[in-house]
This record gives structure tokens, C-alpha cells and sequence, in this order.
């Protein structure tokens, strides 16, 4: 990770915000990509997977259950007290000045790098994932997989999981675009 460039997520409706933060971290961090959504719902559709994500404080409330990997997020706020009610996620108050602005940003950029590492994992998918997967892409439930393909829908669900996990894909809208991109299903 230290000489990786890292990929960053902006989620929040105020232009100014986005475009201002968005001009700083790339002044800031080596930064590979910075994508901005308006709202949590085309991020949480979104194929990739971010190093950090910097969310709009109002924007996590209404979502704050769907945030899974809570380490991953900043939350934006212009509330000095913002950062106790939800201590367990990284804070930046967007009415700071320069230096402190600097300081906080510094302490994001050491947690990103102190992220332990992700296992080497073999990100290819099996066989039976591609059947579940294709099978997903066309629509199919959980349980007209498990009929399908003669399995348990236990299974079906564990098949489900590990390839969302291998591809870093949540919804199946952008896992269906995942599988017609790579010939698994056509239409």
C-alpha cells in the first residue's frame, strides 16, 4: 500500500464541498482515481472498491446501516462535536483552516497506510460462482438457483457472498453489468 496509489469515493450533494475537497486530496494524497456521487445510493451501485470514502455526515445517517466496513469512511461534517456521536469512524471538519486541515488530513493519510494489507486472494471465479452468477444476471432468485443447479439454498447464498467478496461488487445491478462485460451472460 505505501506506493500504491489509492482510489477515494466523495459522497455528498454540496458541489462546492465536492469540488474543493476533491481538489485537495489530489493535491494531497497519490491518489489513482476520485469519483463523486450525489447520493448514497449510485456509491453503494458503484463496481469499485475504495481505499477511503469521504461521506457527507447527513448522508451516513440515513445510510449508516448499509456502511459495512466502517474503517474505510470519513465523515464530513461542520460540526465540531459530529466526531463523538459516531467515534468509531474518522472525522474532518470541512470548516477548518489550512494548517489543521493539513494535520487531519496527515492523520488519514497514516491510517491508509497502516491498513493492513488485504490477503493475497485468488479473485477468479470458480465454475459453479460463474452458473450462480449468470443465473443471478438473468434474474433468477436464491431459491430458482437452488433448484436449478441442484444445491441448498444455503449454498446458493455462500456462492452469492463469495462473489461479491471476490469481485467487490454489493448489488446485483452492477454484478449483472459485471457478468455481460465478462461473456458470462449475454443478452
Amino acid at each position: 500500500m505505501k506506493n500504491d496509489k489509492i482510489s477515494i469515493a466523495i459522497v455528498s450533494p454540496n458541489f462546492m464541498q465536492t469540488c474543493g475537497l476533491k481538489a485537495i486530496l489530489l493535491n494531497f494524497f497519490p491518489v489513482n482515481s476520485i469519483d463523486i456521487f450525489e447520493d448514497f445510493q449510485s456509491y453503494n451501485e458503484s463496481a469499485i472498491s475504495y481505499n477511503k470514502v469521504f461521506i457527507d455526515s447527513l448522508i451516513y445517517l440515513s445510510n449508516s446501516e448499509l456502511c459495512k466496513d466502517k474503517k474505510r469512511i470519513v465523515l464530513l461534517s461542520e460540526k465540531e462535536t459530529e466526531h463523538l456521536v459516531h467515534s468509531e469512524l474518522t472525522f474532518l471538519n470541512t470548516n477548518l483552516d489550512k494548517q489543521k486541515m493539513v494535520n487531519d488530513l496527515n492523520e488519514i493519510w497514516k491510517q491508509i497506510q497502516s491498513d493492513e494489507p488485504e490477503e493475497e486472494v485468488n479473485r477468479e471465479l470458480s465454475d459453479r460462482e460463474k452458473e450462480v452468477l449468470e443465473l443471478v444476471a438473468k434474474g433468477c432468485t436464491s431459491k430458482e438457483i437452488a433448484t436449478m443447479l441442484n444445491i441448498s439454498q444455503h449454498t446458493v447464498h455462500a456462492h452469492r457472498k463469495k462473489i461479491s467478496e471476490k469481485l467487490g461488487i454489493k448489488s446485483v445491478s452492477a454484478l449483472t453489468v459485471y457478468a455481460m462485460m465478462n461473456g458470462i451472460v449475454s443478452y
